[in-house]
């Protein structure tokens, strides 16, 4: 058995709720949660006070291999006839018995202090591992259901951040379920193997603001530090799919004509007919704010004709004619696009198929 079932099967047997437990040893129903699921290891001292709240010895809730051996009462050592009995016998068995004693005294004496030694062995382990990694940090998986939630209340809008198109702006709260004196509080940001944060501001509550690169998926937590270093990380909330939903799809296509070329020792060149442009984008917070069809000879612009986006709903398809007549040089020199900007001035192009 694993130290946390070990844990989890004691408790049962002494009749306690993780609550309960968590309360006689003064900490969190959480915080047992996570023992008896081996997603934490308890600290020395509370390893000495489950040993003592049990009665089993530290070692047992350790090692893999220990069983846990249930309390048998103390046996009758009357048997029928045994008034019969020579006194003498008697004194034997108590001799018997005393031996027996002091030499089991010896074996405990002896497991105790190998156990000890290897607690405090273990301890070290523990102990330099901390050191080498920092502190200890348990990112709960994505589960924000109320049953499992750490969280009393929580908000987080996320949109991108006018200050710099490249980045997010992440606005979030958090009132967690149990708040501890002296505690400091920050918001992280985990994108894969990036993270950013940004100090959280106690007003019943917590709240915070931060600007991270545009990533399309990225998980809010509040870690909570307390005045022993102990961390509590709380999953506040995820987001998907944020190059979909917070950046416009431009497409563009002739509907009629495109681009055509006469001539051939003095070839002219003919850009003419309807544009389909068709612009997409999931969320209300970004639109189009200006778009043109932009004629380009050889890289450099010369001519553009405006597009009416004023309509805009989300998922939209805008007609727009060109007319571009008798322009010199060869077909192959032409490229027509479409260039837009949107409410949050980021630029996007796309060439007219």
């Amino acid at each position: 058995m694993t130290t946390g079932e070990k844990i989890a099967a004691l408790r049962k047997e002494q009749g306690m709720s993780q609550e309960a437990l968590g309360e006689k040893l003064g900490l969190s129903r959480q915080a047992v949660s996570k023992w008896e699921a081996d997603q934490a290891v308890p600290t020395m001292d509370n390893l000495m006070e489950l040993s003592k709240l049990f009665g089993v010895p530290v070692d047992t809730l350790l090692r893999p291999d220990a069983e846990l051996m249930p309390k048998t009462e103390d046996s009758d050592e009357s048997w029928p006839g045994a008034e019969n009995q020579p006194v003498r016998n008697g004194n034997r068995k108590w001799k018997i018995a005393a031996i027996a004693a002091a030499g089991l005294l010896c074996v405990s004496v002896v497991c105790s202090a190998v156990s000890l030694w290897r607690v405090l062995a273990m301890q070290q382990q523990i102990d330099t591992l901390r050191m080498q990694s920092g502190p200890s940090t348990i990112y709960y998986p994505d589960n924000t259901s109320a049953e499992n939630s750490d969280l009393a209340d929580w908000s987080e809008n996320v949109t991108v951040d006018r200050q710099n198109t490249e980045n997010l702006l992440v606005t979030v709260s958090a009132v967690p379920r149990s708040m501890l004196d002296g505690e400091t509080a920050k918001f992280v940001v985990r994108s894969g193997d990036q993270s950013w944060e940004c100090d959280a501001e106690d007003n019943n509550g917590y709240s915070g603001k931060l600007s991270v690169p545009f990533v399309d998926t990225f998980s809010v937590y509040l870690t909570l530090t307390g005045t022993n270093g102990e961390t509590r990380n709380i999953l506040v909330t995820s987001e998907y799919d944020l190059e979909q939903r917070l950046r416009l799809s431009v497409t563009a296509h002739w509907n009629n004509g495109g681009i055509s070329s006469t001539g051939e020792k003095n070839p002219t060149t003919t850009v003419s007919g309807g544009v389909e442009v068709r612009v997409y984008c999931s969320s209300e917070d970004v639109k189009p704010a200006s778009s043109n069809i932009v004629l380009y000879r050889n890289g450099k612009v010369q001519d553009m004709q405006p597009i009416d986006i004023k309509d805009f709903t989300g998922d939209s398809t805008f007609y727009t004619d060109v007319n571009w007549r008798n322009l010199e040089g060869e077909l192959g020199e032409y490229r027509v696009k479409v260039v837009m900007l949107d409410n949050f001035d980021k630029l996007y192009t796309a060439d007219v198929d």
